[in-house]
């Protein structure tokens, strides 16, 4: 059972990762302007409806730096549960990385799945006591 757990909260992490890169790659495709203000939407003008805009947040004044730094810590949760998650402290460092990725404008949905994963990774780690055994 604690095969599975950790396979799923690999998995919901990898994708929470990709999301993320999604989310940075609109972002930089805005080029170098300043958001206008600290609820952005990925996407950018063209879009139609505020939720099909991707929406996130950031605290970096410049869309094409907040979509660089997305992309970078996309991967980094990417790598970070395919690699670490079943390390013992492996689940915090990815919440830690979600919490990042939220505020440098990675969106909402990705840090909500890396949190999931690292709920599910900390429980479903071999020895945990919970799900194992």
């Amino acid at each position: 059972m604690a095969r599975t757990g950790l396979l799923v909260a690999k998995g919901v992490g990898v994708f929470a990762g990709l999301l993320g890169i999604v989310h940075g790659f609109y972002e930089t495709q805005q080029g170098s302007v300043a958001p206008s203000g600290v609820i952005i939407t990925a996407i950018g003008n063209g879009c139609q409806g505020f939720n099909n805009c991707l929406p996130a947040m950031t605290v970096v004044p410049n869309f094409l730096y907040s979509g660089i730094l997305t992309i970078i810590l996309a991967l980094i949760v990417l790598g970070w549960s395919a690699v670490r998650m079943q390390k013992h402290r492996g689940p915090l460092g990815l919440v830690l990385l979600s919490i990042v990725l939220l505020l440098v404008g990675g969106g909402f949905l990705p840090p909500i799945l890396g949190l999931v994963a690292a709920g599910v990774g900390s429980r479903a780690r071999p020895g945990s006591g919970t799900m194992s055994g």
